[in-house]
Formats: C-alpha cells, sequence, structure tokens
C-alpha cells in the first residue's frame, strides 16, 4: 500500500512538473507571438525599400505643342513642335539619397530588440508576483493549520478544565480572517495571470503553473559593460547620428547648379508660293538648362539643426547610460539589503521556535498564556511573510538585471 502511495504521489509531481511553464519559457512565447514586435519589423523591412525609390534618375519630360496658329518661317510655317528634356543628377547625389533614406530606415532596426527587453521585463515581474502570491497562500494554509492544532490544544484545556472558551473563539475568528484573505490572494492572482497571458497571445484565463526555481543575479561587470554599450537602445542612437550625417552629406549636393540636357524638334509646313533651298525643312535643336541656387541659407540651416540634432542625441545616450548603471547597481543595493532581512528573520524565527517549544508545554500543563501562544504562533508566521515579501523584492531586482544581460 505504501509502495502504490508512492508512485501515485510521483505521478501527480510529474504531471505538475510538466505543466510548469518557467519564465524563460514565456518569455520566448511572447517574443515569438506579440504582434507589436511583428509590426516593428515589418514596418522595418518596408523603410528598407525607400532606399530603392529614391536611387533612381529623375523622370524625363516631354513637351507637345500643337501651331493653332502657327508661326511662320522662312522655310514654312511651325506645325508641331515636340520637345524631351532631362535633368542630370550630379555624381554621387543619388548615393547620398540612397544613405539617407537607408541610415532613417537603420534607426528602427534595433527597435524591435528594446521592445523584447520590455517585454520580457513585463513577464518577469509578472512571474514575480505570482511567485509571491502563490506562496503567500502556502504560507496561510500552512498558519491555517497552526490555528486548527491551537484550537485542538484549547478545546482540550477546555474540556479539562484549565482553560477559556473565549480562546477557542478567538482562534475561530482569526481563521475566517485568513480565508477572507486567501480569497483576496486568489483574486489578486488574476491580475498578473492576464498580464502573462496577454503577452503570450494565449486565453487570458489561461492558469500559469509556477515550477519551484529560484532567481540568481548575473555577474555585475558584464551588466555594467552591457549597460554602458551592449544595450540595443545605444545601437538606435548611433544610427541616428549616422541618419543626420547622411542629412548633411546630402546638403552638399543640394547646394550645386542643377544641370539638365534635351532635343527639341519642330515640324515645319513647306511654304507653296515660293521656291527656295531647304523648304519645308525640319528643326532639330539641342538643348540645355541650369538651375542655380542662389538662396542657399537654407541649406547652412540643415546643417546647424543636425549638429545641434546630433549633440542631442549624445546627451540623451549619456543620460541613458547613467540610468541603466543607477537601476544595476540599485537592483544589486536591493538585493543586499533583501539577503540582510532574510538573515534578520531567520535569526527571529529560530529564537521564537524555541520560546514556542517552552510555551506550548506550559500551555498543555497549566491552561495559561494562551493569547500570548497564539501571538507568537503568529509572529513566527509573519516572519515567514516577511522573507517572502523580501524574496519578492529580490525577484524585482534579479528582473531589472535581466534588461542588461
Amino acid at each position: 500500500m505504501k509502495k502504490y502511495n508512492l508512485i501515485i504521489l510521483a505521478f501527480v509531481l510529474l504531471q505538475s512538473s510538466i505543466g510548469a511553464q518557467t519564465v524563460e519559457e514565456l518569455v520566448d512565447m511572447a517574443t515569438s507571438y506579440n504582434p507589436g514586435l511583428k509590426s516593428i519589423r515589418l514596418d522595418y523591412e518596408a523603410s528598407l525599400l525607400k532606399a530603392d525609390q529614391v536611387n533612381d534618375w529623375p523622370d524625363p519630360k516631354v513637351n507637345l505643342g500643337v501651331g493653332v496658329f502657327p508661326i511662320e518661317t522662312r522655310l514654312g510655317a511651325q506645325r508641331l513642335k515636340i520637345g524631351v528634356s532631362q535633368m542630370i543628377p550630379w555624381k554621387g547625389s543619388l548615393d547620398a539619397k540612397s544613405n539617407v533614406a537607408r541610415s532613417m530606415a537603420e534607426v528602427q532596426s534595433y527597435t524591435d530588440e528594446v521592445k523584447e527587453i520590455d517585454i520580457e521585463y513585463a513577464i518577469r515581474t509578472s512571474y514575480a508576483m505570482l511567485q509571491f502570491l502563490e506562496s503567500k497562500k502556502g504560507i496561510i494554509n500552512k498558519r491555517l493549520e497552526i490555528l486548527d492544532a491551537l484550537e485542538e490544544l484549547s478545546k482540550s484545556a477546555v474540556r479539562s478544565g484549565k482553560g477559556k472558551l473565549s480562546n477557542v473563539l478567538f482562534t475561530e475568528r482569526k481563521r475566517e480572517l485568513l480565508e477572507a484573505d486567501l480569497s483576496l490572494i486568489t483574486k489578486r492572482m488574476e491580475q498578473p495571470t492576464i498580464m502573462i497571458n496577454r503577452w503570450t497571445g494565449r486565453a487570458l484565463t489561461t492558469e500559469v503553473v509556477l515550477p519551484q526555481v529560484s532567481d540568481n543575479p548575473l555577474l555585475k561587470n558584464e551588466l555594467i559593460q552591457y549597460a554602458d554599450n551592449g544595450h540595443p537602445q545605444f545601437r538606435i542612437f548611433e544610427n541616428q547620428i549616422v541618419a543626420s550625417n547622411s542629412k548633411i552629406a546630402l546638403t552638399k549636393y543640394d547646394t550645386k547648379p542643377k544641370i539638365g540636357v534635351g532635343l527639341d524638334y519642330t515640324y515645319i509646313d513647306g511654304r507653296n508660293d515660293v521656291v527656295i533651298p531647304g523648304n519645308g525643312r525640319d528643326v532639330l535643336m539641342p538643348m540645355g538648362s541650369i538651375s542655380i541656387p542662389i538662396h542657399i541659407g537654407r541649406f547652412k540651416a540643415i546643417r546647424q539643426e543636425e549638429a545641434i540634432r546630433q549633440d542631442a542625441i549624445n546627451a540623451k545616450k549619456e543620460e541613458v547610460k547613467d540610468m541603466f548603471e543607477a537601476e544595476i547597481e540599485l537592483s544589486y543595493a536591493t538585493i543586499e539589503y533583501t539577503e540582510q532581512v532574510i538573515s534578520k528573520y531567520q535569526s527571529l524565527k529560530t529564537i521564537t521556535r524555541e520560546t514556542l517549544k517552552l510555551m506550548r508545554t506550559e500551555y498543555s500543563s497549566e491552561g495559561t498564556r494562551f493569547e500570548e501562544l497564539l501571538r507568537l504562533e503568529m509572529e513566527l508566521i509573519d516572519y515567514d511573510l516577511e522573507i517572502l515579501k523580501a524574496q519578492y523584492e529580490r525577484r524585482l531586482a534579479v528582473a531589472i538585471l535581466y534588461k542588461f544581460r
């Protein structure tokens, strides 16, 4: 019979472990599903095509004129005139325009990675909240078990004439409060569950099964290095500066004269009143044009604007770097603080357990100091709750550190 029970227990544990989902699995699900990430990537692919849209010569221009009241020339009347012209871009100007479009597209190339970091952080914080609430339920259930034992102890004392009935009623009141807390916690767990399911694209009420795992902080030096240079946000800043330089380079070509060439053909209707050499000869005339930018102040303003913009980007980069480093330092400070809190309450638990042993023996033999016994029993559980809160703060700090791995 005992062997059969062990087999059933092993099967139940196996089933729960299969259904459990680690935070890494949920993060992978979210990043592969998230429509926002797909939108960013598609926008990036679409913006890359703009480079091909500006890398062609301008369209040629065709003119057609019909002589309703034809102009008479020595060789005859001008009945029809057709002309075609083409503006010729300077060598390198098309590449400069293409570079502007391409560099503007590259600004978006790392926004999906930044969003992935934000998604992972949202998943980890919601997951930490679920772990906290699930563990809190376990502590309250443990507290209920202790209340059951104390209630039996108080009833036994009443039957033996050593205790008071009020002690029994007091434990029952405590139980009602704790059961109400359990109900509230169950309701509160819906919030992080909805958030996780929202990011992973599942039905919002899908249960998130939590495995028993612990988060370990990452190596600080590696995180600092990533926060100083490796974060994709810095790649976005770099691409913004490249795009700004491309705009400045394009102004060099915009300030040059614009040259065009063309060819005009005129149909001449020959004269009937005279006989002259070349009578009715058509006209073929090569043409040329030039557009000289006289008002070039706007190009100087563009260069000044982009120089200021680059200074702003560099200042923003420094601000983000300082913010990232501060987040890392604050997370490690939080981790160290929570470890001290956990150590403090572990020590208090040890002392309280020793005191409770003596008080349980005293109450069993004399039926006195029940309120103090109950208070210490509840304090012991409160220490577990304080440890749990510290662990939750630690998980939130670790979730921040994962933004910089």
